[in-house]
């Protein structure tokens, strides 16, 4: 009988350090709580219960071996059995232990758990380690994780040198372990009867915080692999090809195709072109609500602010994504993220007729000012592999200039970008240039001269900064009567969350500025794939549009879709559909901060917004495995 004691006091050990650890996560998160009028004590019981039910499942399928071996010790002693399911039972749960604290830091920052694809920068572990060293907030999971780690093994040695069998008949032994073994396999299962519990079924309340809260962190970590394995491709067909196709070529107005990519289409302007020089800059982590345009009245953002009242402003736009590298691949590319498919770490890097090329066609000269190490996200080499005939990044710079894990800061890399630009100048080729800022990420460089409450409120004031720094310093500059600035955030920002995915992070601020720009804010829904096409309006320069952007100046669209890393996001100018792979989290209308779910209300609403966003998702793969995304 010692296996069955040992394994029962390792299961309520176990189950005590995950709810520790998930409310810790719900103390850092109470404020969704508080401030949610419809949520009760009942409510959080009952996400109580099902948290308890997710554990029990992780725990027995660490357990279930160790529970065989320590019952074939119970009837027959030998030593090496005990052993091994000593080691099996701490290397496993110090595993799962440390993913369940380092998912509370990363569910504060992402607003969802901890999955496989946290670690697709893991082929560069120096980045990493380095972010996690210099930034003390990541240091948090750290810290309790090793102390658990310790505490457990202490406890382990005990509850293993302790355990004596007591004498009991054969055939009673037996009974017990079978009923145990039988408790085990219905943890397992997560129910007595029906399906085995899944990640879907945690999903019961309109509040989701206590959703993801009911989850185990290691639950979820272990489905993403499934997952990840089941569709390593990123292939995904929720209709036939024809009928996807079919449906993106209907909102991208695609009449008839150019070539074999079915959404290639010819777009010419009426008068010649205006062949201005393009500076691109995008914006680390500027999210709409930062600005003041938008309401925030913290002052982060004067120079943007101004800025975005002199130019094309754009009110509604939506970015490809939550990463660095979905903003990047929509505004030089226009096409979308697919699931876990990392667009710049394909086997083969693919190539893009996108903004770089076409304005190569014009003779441009194209450049991209990277603050970091170029290997970070095998940025450089798809850059290079996509037009950009000169990177600069981490390298180029004096040492001295080397701030943290993320390279330069934004005042010392737009100056730099100015002095390459002049010389760009001189070579009498109209140019390209876009600049990547870093300052507004985590681990910060801040002068001490920015003042501010918190470092998020100053990195942002010194990020704002250093942008008026730089058009005033290019005001002055022979080349500036001639450039068209493109001001963009990469993504947003989490901020406050009323729905599964959280706005703030995908609805970004961007604006078009050029000498005699006639001022406006254009307040449809737009898309961050939609700043190419609308550049080269404002360039007049007829090009082959290959991708899913779309003309905001001559054209209407219908719904923007983005990516939240396993989920997507469709949005009108009423609603916001959310869904994965799998199934549908909701209809909302998210303009008046609804939290009631409308799908079934509207199901036709509900039916061709998620129609349009899997058509979208699925044409993009479909050209993708062509390789006709290349076409010109």
């Amino acid at each position: 009988m010692s296996g069955i004691k040992i394994i029962f006091k390792v299961y309520v050990f176990a189950v005590s350090i995950f709810m520790l650890l998930r409310t810790l996560l719900f103390v850092a998160k109470r404020h969704e709580i508080i401030n949610d009028p419809v949520t009760g004590m009942n409510d959080i019981f009952s996400a109580v219960i099902w948290s308890i039910r997710y554990d029990l499942l992780i725990s027995g399928f660490i357990l279930i071996l160790p529970f065989i071996l320590l019952s074939i010790y119970d009837f027959r002693p030998f030593s090496k059995l005990k052993s091994v399911a000593f080691w099996w039972i701490f290397i496993l749960f110090s595993i799962s232990f440390i993913l369940t604290a380092s998912n509370i830091p990363y569910y504060i920052k992402f607003f969802q758990p901890l999955t496989l694809k946290a670690f697709q920068w893991f082929d560069d572990p120096a980045v990493v380690f380095g972010m996690v060293i210099q930034e003390p907030k990541f240091w948090f999971p750290v810290i309790p994780a090793v102390v658990i780690m310790y505490i457990f093994y202490l406890f382990l040695k005990r509850i293993f040198q302790n355990q004596n069998d007591t004498s009991l008949p054969f055939v009673k032994k037996v009974a017990y372990h079978f009923l145990w073994l039988l408790l085990m396999f219905i943890t397992i299962r997560g129910t007595v009867a029906g399906a085995p519990l899944r990640v879907q079924d945690a999903f019961r309340h309109h509040n989701n915080l206590l959703n993801d809260l009911k989850l185990n962190p290691v639950f979820v970590f272990e489905k993403s692999i499934e997952d990840y394995f089941k569709n390593h491709s990123g292939d995904t067909h929720f209709m036939p090809d024809s009928v996807a196709i079919a449906i993106t070529q209907k909102y991208l107005n695609v009449k008839q195709p150019v070539n074999e990519n079915p959404i290639s289409r010819q777009v010419n302007f009426d008068s010649l072109p205006d062949k201005k020089n393009v500076i691109v800059v995008l914006m680390e982590s500027m999210a709409a609500w930062k600005m003041a345009y938008f309401g925030n009245k913290e002052q982060r953002t004067p120079f943007l602010d101004s800025l975005f009242r002199q130019s094309i402003g754009f009110a509604n736009m939506y970015s490809n994504g939550i990463h660095t590298y979905a903003g990047i691949y929509g505004v030089n590319f226009a096409y979308p993220e697919i699931f876990d498919l990392h667009p710049f770490k394909t086997a083969q890097i693919k190539q893009y007729y996108g903004l770089p090329q076409i304005l190569k066609d014009y003779d441009y000269q194209t450049a991209f000012f990277i603050p970091h190490n170029k290997d970070f996200d095998n940025l450089g080499r798809f850059l290079i592999s996509n037009a950009y005939d000169h990177i600069y990044f981490e390298k180029d710079y004096p040492q001295d200039s080397i701030r943290n894990i993320w390279g330069v800061d934004d005042h010392f890399l737009l100056n730099f970008a100015l002095k390459k630009i002049d010389n760009l100048y001189k070579n009498n080729r109209p140019f390209l240039a876009t600049v990547l800022t870093i300052s507004d990420h985590a681990p910060y460089y801040i002068p001490p001269w920015i003042k501010g409450k918190n470092e998020d409120i100053r990195a942002t004031r010194f990020a704002d900064w250093s942008l008026k720094d730089f058009m005033k310093k290019a005001a002055k500059k022979p080349w500036f009567d001639q450039t068209v600035f493109v001001f963009v955030a990469d993504h947003g920002e989490g901020h406050d969350r009323i729905y599964d995915i959280p706005l703030t992070y995908n609805h970004i601020p961007a604006l078009i500025y050029y000498k005699g720009v006639q001022p406006k804010i254009i307040s449809k829904i737009s898309a961050q794939m939609d700043l190419y096409p609308g550049l080269m309006h404002v360039l007049h320069m007829n090009y082959l549009n290959t991708g899913f952007g779309m003309d905001f100046f001559s054209e209407h669209r219908s719904y923007v879709l983005f990516n939240h890393d396993k989920k997507y996001g469709v949005v009108d100018h009423d609603f916001l559909l959310i869904f994965d792979r799998e199934k549908i989290y909701g209809l909302y209308k998210y303009r008046q901060k609804d939290r009631n779910n409308y799908s079934k209300t509207y199901p036709e609403i509900t039916n061709k917004m998620l129609q349009y966003g899997q058509a979208q998702i699925q044409t993009a793969q479909f050209i993708l495995n062509h390789d006709w995304q290349k076409l010109h």
